[in-house]
């Protein structure tokens, strides 16, 4: 069976599981506000060591932390051309409405400002378009599914079962040989600007 590693770090904690296609063989979640540039590459090899190769590499590639993401998915990439392994990208609303299991309602993940991302999401499936949302926005929005959703009356969504539910999906399409967009997925620009000069 071909072994999977998933990767979400589109938001402050790190989540990683190793499994293939009879079960899950190892989980880490790594919680340190936003370590990820330090963090990731010593964790991956913490939870491979001893392992049999890799076989495809997944990661959760947003809405979520603009940092975390590209730090999440350039570790998929370069892990994927090294091993010579297919990488599987997974969108984060996606993971969202598959660990929410056959519930419909609408996924939110927070995205920075006090803003969530948020789309519908029906059957382990989102549709519709991806938008931003304050949280004084989401009162009658009805079932809330994600990343501070718990808070909100809605089910709390964790990194870790992100993570879990990346797994299944990039099982399924590494089965069907589709392995989806790695283009990470922003709701707006990142807030950096050029350093000024100095006289």
């Amino acid at each position: 069976m071909t072994l999977i590693l998933a990767i979400d770090t589109a938001s402050s904690r790190i989540a990683m599981v190793l499994g293939d296609g009879l079960g899950l063989l190892r989980t880490v979640v790594i919680d340190d506000g936003y370590g990820h540039t330090r963090l990731l590459i010593p964790a991956v090899r913490d939870l491979t060591a001893g392992e049999r190769p890799i076989g495809a590499v997944a990661a959760v590639r947003g809405p979520g932390s603009y940092a975390g993401i590209r730090v999440g998915l350039a570790t998929a990439e370069g892990l994927g051309l090294a091993l010579g392994v297919p990488i599987i990208g997974v969108g984060t609303m996606e993971a969202i409405a598959a660990a929410s299991g056959s519930l419909s309602g609408l996924a939110i993940h927070p995205v920075g400002r006090g803003t969530f991302a948020s789309q519908r999401f029906a059957e382990a499936a989102p549709y519709g378009s991806l938008e931003s949302v304050r949280a004084e926005d989401l009162g009658d929005a009805g079932d809330l599914a994600g990343e501070g959703a718990g808070a909100l009356g809605g089910i709390e969504v964790a990194a870790i079962d992100r993570c879990l539910a990346a797994l299944a999906l990039a099982r399924s399409r590494l089965e069907s040989g589709s392995y989806g967009s790695r283009e990470a997925i922003y709701l707006r620009e990142p807030a950096i600007t050029r350093p000024r000069e100095t006289p």
